[in-house]
């Protein structure tokens, strides 16, 4: 498979079979499975090559002679698109400890992480599953469809149409600052400006119920004068 930024060997599945043993028989099939993770958008060719010897069956002594080896390949190519598009923003929140005699400096820091997800497909997607994998010392909080129902598996799981829009959001809140943490937290997450938050990944299934996997970059909060 050769992609936009690499070329990769693909293993077949299943691996072995009686015909890798004892050949394919007159008008006999064979089929094979390769699997490929959609990484990146553009174009894609998958080169198939297959190579075989053909056996001469001899009437007058009733046995089979290899004959010469064949190999011929074809090339399949396409154009790999994005599913979903991703937007996100993060809004600081007021500190929980605001009103208290404490200085600015070892409040605890709070987000609201929003993203837009839209379906760019044709068909019908769901939308699996979505986690926040929030950056230390923040942990993250869920506003979305699976609040109402912790440790449970939810009954109705979202679904978009073609160009559908829904909205979700995380509420990352800073653990408790500690003073001797103070300058350790500043020098780990302040990056030109900004503040990492954490990494979102969402998990769909097409119509179809194949599955895709989208994991956006580190998200941050905006830049701070």
């Amino acid at each position: 498979m050769q992609t936009p930024s690499q070329t990769a060997v693909l293993e077949l599945s299943p691996e072995d079979d009686d015909f890798s043993r004892s050949g394919l028989a007159p008008r006999a099939t064979m089929q094979k499975i390769v699997r490929f993770d959609l990484r990146e958008d553009g174009n894609h060719v998958l080169s198939v090559s297959l190579s075989y010897s053909e056996n001469t069956i001899s009437k007058a002594e009733n046995s089979a002679s290899s004959g010469r080896v064949r190999t011929f390949r074809k090339l399949y190519q396409f154009i790999a698109r994005p599913c979903l598009s991703v937007r996100t923003k993060a809004s600081e929140l007021p500190s929980i400890e605001a009103g208290k005699d404490k200085p600015q400096a070892l409040r605890s820091s709070r987000y609201a992480l929003e993203a837009q997800i839209e379906n760019l497909t044709d068909g019908l997607i769901t939308l699996d599953g979505l986690t926040f994998d929030a950056k230390a010392p923040f942990n993250s909080r869920s506003l979305n469809w699976d609040i109402a129902f912790p440790d449970q598996t939810v009954p109705h799981l979202p679904k978009l149409a073609p160009q559908d829009i829904t909205q979700v959001a995380f509420l990352v809140e800073e653990q408790k600052k500690l003073e001797q943490h103070t300058e350790f937290s500043k020098k780990e997450l302040t990056k030109d400006g900004r503040t990492v938050l954490g990494m979102l990944t969402i998990q769909w299934r097409s119509a179809m119920g194949d599955p895709g996997i989208l994991s956006t970059g580190w998200l941050t909060s905006k830049r701070t004068n």
